[in-house]
């Protein structure tokens, strides 16, 4: 059986054109791809995702070998250098990833219970607090907790939805600090242990851990929450369109073969994205990169 490797940058064998056409990329290839995972948990992200790459794996015939890597912007570097074919990207680092990258969002996970793919980002104080209300007012002054830099809902929405109240992150008089807590559990803890006197974490992180137990939803209150674009699946441009298409097909259909995880826990079904679904998203980008 010819084994072809997509590691270190290099294109499969089967890409070379042969006369005018491109050689079929067949299960018979052997063909074996790394995955990278942003790290948006204290649990290894890969872990849910495991179920979704097994049937991909199994509807494919490909080898995926999975990466974990310890913040966001090595996610990016890991397509950047042709370690990872692959990618779970949050949307913010996905828009970085396809322009330095060659990223190339296809697919986004419908959690099991929701009506489509995005999520999110919940403005959440210890129960109790005397913030009620999610104003400049009753916020200014305050211990504000994020997840880290290049998270979409724990750094960028959170900071565009503060300045529609006219609060800046970067502003001193604003808050009486801003921690980057590191992901959005460690977020969600800072605030249940008051901490920080609020948070903006994503909806996925605080919905998984009031089920496993971590969190007990009576220790926190929702004061605010605002839409976040889902966060893709994606591979490098320059794969094999073949293995391109096969790797969507089976994320699209895996749902028929078993239960599938993602980002949250269980999914419901992954959904065709495109690049230019996050246009919306690059234009909150650029706003919040001007100020």
């Amino acid at each position: 059986m010819k084994k072809v490797i997509l590691v270190s940058g290099l294109i499969l064998m089967s890409s070379l054109l042969i006369g005018c056409g491109q050689k079929e990329v067949k299960k018979e290839d052997g063909v074996s791809l790394t995955m990278v995972f942003v790290p948006a948990s204290e649990k290894a992200q890969s872990n849910e995702f495991e179920s979704l790459l097994k049937i991909v794996e199994k509807i494919t015939g490909y080898a995926i070998k999975n990466i974990d890597v310890s913040d966001y912007n090595a996610a990016v570097e890991a397509m950047r250098a042709g370690r990872a074919d692959m990618a779970w990207f949050g949307a913010k680092t996905y828009i970085k990833a396809a322009e330095i990258a060659n990223a190339e969002a296809f697919a986004a996970g419908v959690k099991k219970g929701d009506k489509d793919a995005g999520y999110q980002v919940h403005f959440i104080v210890p129960k109790g607090s005397p913030i009620t209300q999610f104003t400049k007012a009753q916020l200014q002054g305050k211990g504000l907790a994020l997840n880290h830099i290049g998270s979409t809902s724990g750094d960028l929405v959170p900071r565009f939805e503060l300045s529609k109240i006219g609060m800046d992150t970067t502003n001193k008089e604003h808050f009486k600090f801003v921690q980057y807590a590191g992901s959005h559990d460690a977020a969600i803890m800072t605030v249940v242990n008051q901490h920080a006197d609020f948070a903006g974490v994503s909806s996925r992180n605080y919905d998984a851990r009031v089920k496993d137990g971590t969190l007990d939803a009576n220790a926190v209150t929702i004061i605010h929450s605002a839409y976040v674009t889902p966060p893709p699946l994606a591979y490098r441009k320059d794969l094999p369109e073949e293995v391109k298409k096969n790797i969507k097909k089976a994320v699209l259909e895996a749902h028929k073969h078993g239960t599938i995880g993602g980002y949250g826990g269980e999914m419901e079904k992954y959904i065709s994205v495109e690049d230019k679904d996050f246009e919306e998203l690059r234009e909150m980008n650029r706003i919040m990169e001007s100020k």
